[in-house]
């Protein structure tokens, strides 16, 4: 795996040159939407030709974290994190706001569908939308970040990629911070790639790392090598086999080590 001295920018940039360069006009989907911000980003660099976004928008969201950490003492209370989003996590009205926003950003594009409700609840409802329809090149997993659930998410949305599709998951680290939130990303991800014959494949080395994920077979990964090496991109290449050893060390900024 390539971990990039750049943030998750450059790994859409790589996927948008590594489509081009297949022939494929992408379709992607966003598990856990917030805000919107990060769908819009993906949408503006990859450009695809269908975006779904799914994500309940409701406090139910949180409940597998309420219910996992109310015992543990050494894991932060929601309401410290109610300020980024932008109202106490028990309102739904704080969530509302959140959902509107995201419809006023994709307002009128018809390539992008918002489907309301949980990343499991939802599994479903898009296997009645997605019957007989092209699967996806992309899903970015950023719901909960709890292991149970991620596992959940990657072992279930599997079925809906391309036989080359990617997961890239956010948050995918260990850290001082993330240990007050007792993620389970990391651990999710490796557990994951041992049943599901995934790797990882691009790393960011930034705080709240993102991780992208391929089958190991996969002709995406020699595309990837290429298009990497044949520009000016700052890398360190590192056996995927580390991937579990990954954390934040802090110094004078954030950088990941695998030691």
């Amino acid at each position: 795996m390539k971990v990039l001295i750049a943030n998750r920018i450059l790994i859409y940039q790589v996927l948008g040159e590594l489509f081009k360069s297949m022939s494929i006009k992408p379709r992607l989907m966003e598990l856990g939407v917030l805000d919107g911000t990060n769908a819009k980003t993906m949408a503006d660099i990859l450009m695809p030709q269908e975006l779904f976004l799914v994500d309940s928008w409701s406090p139910e969201a949180f409940s597998d974290y309420i219910k996992n950490n109310s015992h543990r003492s050494w894991v932060d209370d929601l309401n410290k994190y109610a300020d980024y989003f932008g109202g106490p996590l028990s309102e739904q009205v704080t969530f509302d706001r959140l959902y509107q926003k995201v419809v006023d950003k994709f307002s009128g594009q018809n390539n992008v569908k918002i489907i309301r409700a949980g990343s499991q609840k939802a599994v479903p409802v898009l296997r009645d939308e997605l019957r007989g329809k092209p699967k996806f090149d992309l899903i970015y997993v950023d719901a909960s970040h709890q292991y149970e659930t991620v596992l959940d998410d990657l072992i279930d949305y599997q079925e809906f990629l391309t036989p080359d599709g990617f997961f890239q998951l956010n948050d995918c680290c260990h850290s001082a911070e993330g240990m007050k939130q007792n993620l389970g990303v990391l651990e999710a991800a490796v557990k994951f790639c041992k049943v599901a014959n995934f790797i990882p494949v691009l790393v960011t080395n930034t705080d709240w790392t993102d991780v992208l994920l391929v089958k190991r077979n996969s002709a995406t990964i020699d595309v990837i090598d290429l298009i990497i090496r044949n520009n000016e991109i700052s890398f360190v290449e590192v056996p995927d086999q580390l991937l579990g050893a990954l954390q934040i060390k802090q110094g004078k900024r954030r950088n990941i080590s695998f030691c």
